[in-house]
């Protein structure tokens, strides 16, 4: 791959081979992602077009705005997976989890076991972009006590933490891995956060990465892809997603 002669580097460019998509929102209308399965659909053939081989639809789980239970999710994502295979898209793996907020329905759930992993052991959560949850050192202890691994989604987003890279050292040595949004680095975001995950990725403190996708806007930048001086940087990360397999 030629990283360093082109403006930005297309993502079908940098993407492995076989690579798995842990954060997405492709369910139709159980939060703020896609709203028709055939707009799934669409985003899924072109992951397939990619060579993506899975993707994790993550949809939200947030007290007073998507109370999402397991059982919800799950029936939703039985009728997507119903439109997938009647248009006869088979050659790229779906699977279902959540992306859960870090707040007090979270917490229940956790007691209440009404948890759906990532894979394994794992499970994606997620703070406000605003601030970290006070308790947020008691849920990290309930979360190892169920024997879950969190996985904390787009780190690079939570400005409170941006002029301090000890907060992620402290959140790292807690138990946290981090999971990196690949629109961050597109600039979906805007330029304060694309320098900022940049200085993560550089720095090493991402684990895996993720698309966060919603809606053809986002695949639209996606597909133009990033800085080609990291490119080779996030390609090598995004291996890491085969443990998902």
């Amino acid at each position: 791959m030629q990283f360093f002669k082109k403006k930005e580097i297309p993502l079908k460019e940098f993407i492995p081979q076989g690579y798995v998509d842990i954060h997405s929102h492709l369910i139709p209308a159980i939060d703020d992602g896609v709203k028709t399965a055939y707009q799934s659909a669409y985003i899924l053939e072109r992951f397939e077009s990619f060579g993506m081989k899975k993707v994790i639809t993550t949809p939200h789980i947030i007290n007073d705005v998507w109370p999402n239970t397991s059982n919800t999710i799950l029936e939703k994502y039985k009728d997507l997976k119903d439109t997938i295979t009647s248009l006869g898209i088979k050659n790229i793996e779906t699977h279902v989890s959540a992306e859960y907020m870090m707040d007090d329905l979270f917490f229940q759930r956790l007691k209440n076991k009404d948890i759906l992993p990532l894979s394994k052991n794992y499970i994606l959560v997620e703070m406000s972009t605003f601030n970290a949850p006070i308790n947020l050192n008691e849920i990290l202890f309930e979360i190892k006590l169920e024997g879950y691994t969190p996985i904390l989604a787009h780190p690079e987003r939570y400005t409170f933490y941006q002029n301090d890279l000890k907060k992620f050292d402290e959140l790292k040595e807690s138990g946290f891995l981090f999971q990196l949004n690949l629109l961050s680095l597109s600039g979906y975001y805007g330029d304060e956060v694309k320098s900022f995950s940049k200085k993560l990725v550089n720095h090493e403190y991402i684990d895996f990465t993720g698309t966060d996708i919603h809606n053809y806007h986002q695949l639209e930048v996606l597909e133009k892809g990033i800085d080609p001086k990291i490119a080779k940087k996030v390609s090598n990360l995004m291996e890491n997603n085969a443990i998902f397999s």
